[in-house]
Formats: C-alpha cells, sequence, structure tokens
C-alpha cells in the first residue's frame, strides 16, 4: 500500500473520531475542560433588608395570585412580615401595613391552611414554649394571630426548649395536625386538629427520641400510607457528655394509625445529626434520608428498602466542605436526581446528586448571599421554571434571592 496514502487517512480518521466524541460529550463535563455556568445566580437588586434581622423565611402564595410570596420572621424583632412576589421580575414588596408584631419570638415555622379556609396560614413554635402560635392568613397577604393560640404541645413540661415543628395528617382523618420537638426533654409531641384550627394532644403523647433533637422530618417511609417521624439527635445539652455515645443514631417512629409509634434507632457513621430530610435519592421510588451533623462539615446518606429499613451508603459522610444547619433537597440542575442545598455561614452549599446516593460539590459553590446564612427555602419565584433559592441571612440582617439558571 502506498504509504503517501494511508498515513493521511488515518489522520483524518482520527480526526473525524475525536469531533465525534466532544460533540456528544455532556457540555457541561468539567473532565473536558468546559467552563459550566453557575447553577444559581444572585437576583437583580438589592437583598432584603429585615429590621432586627430573619430568623426563618418560607416561600407561599399569601394573597393567591399564583405568584410566589415570602414569609420572614424576625426572632429578635418578634415581628412577621409578608413579602409579596411580582413573579417574573423576582422582586417582593410589603403588604402595605406594618409587620405583625407577636408575643412569643419566632423560631420554627410552617405554611399550611390549617382552619381549612383555602387560604395558607403560619404556625410557628418559640425556643423556650410548649406552645404553637397559630397566624391565620386572610388571602390577601394579611395576617393575624388565632384566638386560640398558642396551642401547648406539652403538659406538665419544666424545661420547654422547642426546636422543632412540622405539620402533616399524621392519623389519616384528612386534617392537618402538629408535631413539635422538645429539645431539653428528648422527645417529641404530637397534637392532632380537627380541620378548623383546633388541636389537641394525641394520646400517649410525647414520644421519647434521642439526645437533644434538633428539627425533625415527616414522611411514609415503610409505604403503608401513614407519616412516620424522623427525629435527630445532637447531644447538645448540659450532659453532652453522657449524651455523646447516643448520639451516633437517627430516631425512627413508625406510626401504627392509632396515634402510637413503633420507635428503632438508625446508626450513623458520624455523631450528632443535626438536620433531617427525606427523598429519593437513588431512584427506586423509596424514602431515603439525608442528615447533617453539629459543627461539622460531613453529610450523612442512608437509602431506605421501603419498609423502614435504612443503610448508610458506603462512601458515606460526604464532606460539605463546612459545616451547615438547615437544608432541604431539590433537583436544581433539572437532571432527574435530587441535589442536596443547605445554609452555611458562608453562603449556599450545593452537592450534586448522582442518582445513586452519592454527592458530589457543585460548581461555583458555595453561592454567597449575605452573611450568616442560617435557613434556606426554595421555590420558582420568577415561574421561569427553575428552582430558586431564599436564605436568610442573620449578620447581614437580609433575605438573599438566589435565582436557577
Amino acid at each position: 500500500m502506498n504509504q503517501s496514502i494511508f498515513i493521511p487517512s488515518i489522520l483524518t480518521l482520527l480526526s473525524t473520531l475525536l469531533s465525534i466524541f466532544f460533540l456528544s460529550c455532556d457540555p457541561g463535563d468539567a473532565s473536558l475542560g468546559t467552563t459550566q455556568s453557575p447553577l444559581l445566580a444572585q437576583a437583580p437588586g438589592p437583598s432584603i433588608t429585615v429590621t432586627g434581622g430573619p430568623s426563618n423565611v418560607a416561600v407561599g402564595d399569601m394573597n393567591k395570585d399564583g405568584k410566589p410570596d415570602l414569609v420572614v420572621t424576625s426572632g429578635q424583632a418578634r415581628t412577621i412580615t409578608v413579602l409579596l412576589g411580582g413573579g417574573s421580575d423576582a422582586k417582593f414588596r410589603g403588604t402595605g401595613g406594618n409587620a405583625l408584631t407577636v408575643a412569643d419570638s419566632p423560631g420554627e415555622m410552617v405554611l399550611r391552611d390549617l382552619n381549612g379556609d383555602t387560604k395558607l396560614d403560619l404556625a410557628f413554635v418559640s425556643h423556650d414554649s410548649y406552645g404553637v402560635t397559630l397566624v391565620l392568613g386572610d388571602g390577601k397577604g394579611g395576617l393575624a394571630v388565632a384566638a386560640n393560640s398558642p396551642i401547648v404541645m406539652k403538659q406538665g413540661g419544666q424545661h420547654p426548649h422547642t426546636h422543632g415543628l412540622a405539620t402533616d395528617d399524621l392519623n389519616r382523618d384528612g386534617k392537618l395536625d402538629l408535631v413539635t420537638v422538645n429539645n431539653a426533654d428528648n422527645d417529641v409531641s404530637i397534637a392532632f386538629g380537627d380541620g378548623h384550627g383546633n388541636f389537641t394532644l394525641a394520646p400517649g403523647s410525647p414520644f421519647a427520641v434521642g439526645p437533644s433533637p434538633y428539627p425533625l422530618a415527616l414522611g411514609d417511609v415503610n409505604n403503608d400510607g401513614l407519616p412516620d417521624i424522623v427525629a435527630t439527635s445532637t447531644a447538645t445539652g448540659p450532659q453532652r457528655a453522657q449524651q455523646l455515645p447516643f448520639s451516633r443514631a437517627l430516631t425512627l417512629l413508625l406510626a401504627d394509625g392509632r396515634g402510637g409509634y413503633r420507635s428503632s434507632l438508625l446508626p450513623l457513621r458520624t455523631g450528632q445529626p443535626w438536620f433531617v430530610v427525606i427523598g429519593d435519592l437513588n431512584g427506586d421510588r423509596q424514602p431515603d434520608l439525608v442528615a447533617t451533623h453539629h459543627e461539622r462539615s460531613a453529610l450523612t446518606v442512608l437509602l431506605g428498602d421501603g419498609s423502614g429499613n435504612f443503610k448508610e451508603v458506603s462512601s458515606s459522610p460526604f464532606d460539605l466542605g463546612h459545616d451547615v444547619w438547615q437544608m432541604v433537597l431539590a433537583d436544581v440542575n433539572r437532571d432527574g436526581k435530587l441535589d442536596v442545598l443547605a445554609a452555611a455561614g458562608d453562603g449556599v452549599r450545593v452537592m450534586m446528586g448522582d442518582g445513586r446516593g452519592g454527592f458530589t460539590p457543585a460548581p461555583h459553590s458555595p453561592f454567597l448571599t449575605g452573611q450568616g446564612v442560617w435557613r434556606i427555602a426554595v421555590g420558582d419565584v420568577n415561574t421561569d421554571g427553575k428552582i430558586d433559592v431564599i436564605t436568610t441571612n442573620a449578620e447581614s440582617k437580609t433575605v438573599g434571592v438566589l435565582l436557577g439558571q
């Protein structure tokens, strides 16, 4: 064969194969040297300043105009502020009135229709109280404290120190119920709702969990149609030294449908779980668990079998690069796999899920919004179909908005 013809033919073939390879690769594959665009970018305009500094934030349509609004609490000022969203412009404005001042400093909170009038209401707990304050929405962005507030979640307790609040239909009667976490008592309290904004303590409440629990997670982890409870154990109380050996587990309370719960421990390689969330991480349609840890940068992942059993993945815990507080699960890059978004002091840390229970830091993470990022919420605030992130920046006394790109 004529080598002068053979060599150019080989070079042409190699060039063609390389072209096909690069064209077929995911353009976001960092291993090919392609620069990825940030997943999140700060919304245009200045951050939202909150008098007294924000403590918590939630997203919901408070005036029923189809556009997401923000509800921001300030523990220091003891206020609740509704910021109405403008939709596509990602801007928020006040309701025209002053922020609602409440008697107790707001802590954990949830937004749900608690009295069956199709308008979003707010429930919040206070750090040093067993009470849940109900704040009713008028469907126009206005709020008013309910006449029956507070709902006392524990009778006879001596150490009020509430660090968690959640709501769901726990007893399958079609009405929302309340669950609170009693950090100093190492238990959780449950009150059943009547659908009209009234609540009564459940028989057998409170239920024991691990030492010094922080916010809990609710979800049906064994596919029986009943929400179960997963509680953390930070071991941060006065008996810390004695509690630490018992902090290397989550507490699972499996519901029996009658208001009772069967307790079991879910062992962890890393102690002091702080926040926990439930979601399907590996696409098998079974609930899995993700937990952060007190003053550690570890992220623990446990995969569930759908029967209430969980096993920590071999590569867990994952390094977040910074200790974090509250976290949420969301598909921020729209690849069909859940990612972790966590509030860290220096910004929002994002860990990309691989659909098998593994996580790696997202390019450009952390995403900065302000100083002292403590709380985080997600929602499509500019109605473009992409996940946006809202944070409370305690030290900056602002609420930050990151828009999904």
